[in-house]
């Protein structure tokens, strides 16, 4: 049994193994994160061949490239296992900008330590760190690792002050210090500037989305009920016509008929008309199922789109609509004025078109509303509401 299970778990795990990826397939920002990541990497790299460079040109000691060997992987592996695993995701910057900024200044003031004559040119190194922080940090984080990239030059200084004093030209040093903290006042103030204008941008975006959102849903929307306007009900069908080819599946359509709404009209005016028909769209609304659709046809008629089910279930649908208008009330009419409508249906038959099929169904309504009104008919069979 024991040999089974150890079994099962090789199988197991090598499946994990198997379907494992260096990037995610199945979260595409936290792939995105990992590539940037990588790019940091290669920062690193850059930052260790510089140093590298500046070691066979005799200005950096060798201890300070045998050790950048050592971190720079383990930096990077940890870095790359917190992103795999998804960890970065309780911190409230899930790219780690800042963090990962942190680490490599820390990295550069380590270089620099041992870099001799060379602590000038490798100044460039916090360019490049600073770089990667230009198009994802806010203003005040900008300030805090420039802060963090002096304060960390200022402990290098201040280590050769107690430790290596010797051949080290420390006006030379105070004046590079002096120097790299007005580069970090100017990259601070280009930082914030991208930065409003990233947020600016991105607020932009927003309400662009928006507008789009609003557009788009008064395009497919009726004014007065909300519901679907007739041009998108044309789509649905065409949508629910095709589905249906594809996987044999049944769908039926309704044409509802407001009884005498001219009535209404009439006696009490066309605002209180549209309270009705405001009415009716929401006890449709609130009695289809989710995956069922209605809109406003026009006028006084609605089209209810009934999806996957047969007539006979379609009719049990629209009775239990026709019960609920019949048994709502609108405010302003009479407490006994009874909404009544008059309901025709039709059944999808394959692979006729949609205007074939609204055809049909108006041809029910028509046979609804002669038959004596608040009824359902079909073109299938005829079912009389009492």
């Amino acid at each position: 049994m024991a040999a089974v299970e150890q079994k099962l778990f090789y199988e197991d795990f090598l499946k994990e193994v198997a379907q494992f990826s260096i990037i995610p397939k199945d979260d595409q920002k936290q792939a995105l994160r990992i590539r940037r990541f990588f790019m940091a990497t290669l920062a690193y790299i850059l930052n260790g061949t510089m140093a590298y460079v500046s070691y066979l040109a005799g200005d950096t000691e060798w201890e300070a490239i045998f050790w950048l060997l050592i971190i720079i992987p383990v930096i990077s592996v940890t870095f790359y296992i917190i992103f795999r695993t998804g960890l970065n995701l309780r911190m409230a910057d899930p790219s780690l900008t800042l963090i990962q900024m942190c680490a490599a200044a820390l990295i550069v003031m380590y270089v620099m330590y041992f870099a001799n004559e060379a602590r000038g040119i490798l100044l460039l190194m916090y360019i490049i760190i600073l770089l990667f922080g230009i198009l994802r940090l806010n203003n005040r984080q900008f300030v805090f690792i420039s802060v963090f990239i002096l304060l960390t030059y200022g402990v290098n200084i201040a280590l050769l002050h107690l430790c290596r004093p010797e051949g080290v030209n420390f006006q030379k040093e105070y004046l590079q210090w002096f120097m790299l903290a007005i580069v970090l006042v100017a990259f601070s103030s280009i930082g914030g500037y991208i930065s409003s204008l990233r947020h600016n941008l991105n607020v932009s975006r927003s309400e662009l989305q928006k507008s789009i959102s609003l557009i788009h849903e008064m395009a497919i929307r009726d004014e007065l009920t909300g519901l679907y306007n007739r041009r998108y009900l044309r789509e649905l069908l065409e949508n629910e016509k095709n589905r249906s080819s594809r996987n044999g599946t049944q769908f039926v359509i309704a044409m509802l008929d407001v009884d005498q709404l001219k009535d209404v009209n009439d006696n009490y005016g066309h605002p209180m008309g549209d309270q009705v028909l405001r009415t009716v769209s929401t006890v449709i609304r609130d009695t289809l199922r989710n995956i069922d659709n209605c809109g406003r046809y026009g006028g006084d008629e609605f089209m209810l789109i009934f999806a996957q089910t047969d007539i006979k279930g379609a009719m049990i649908s629209a009775e239990r609509i026709r019960a609920g208008i019949g048994q709502s009330r609108v405010p302003g009419l009479e407490p006994d004025f009874k909404i009544t409508v008059s309901i025709g249906l039709t059944e999808y038959r394959f692979p006729e078109e949609v205007e074939t099929m609204i055809a049909r169904v108006d041809r029910a309504l028509y046979k609804a509303k002669s038959s004596g009104r608040n009824r359902l008919e079909c073109d299938e069979f005829r079912e009389d509401i009492k």
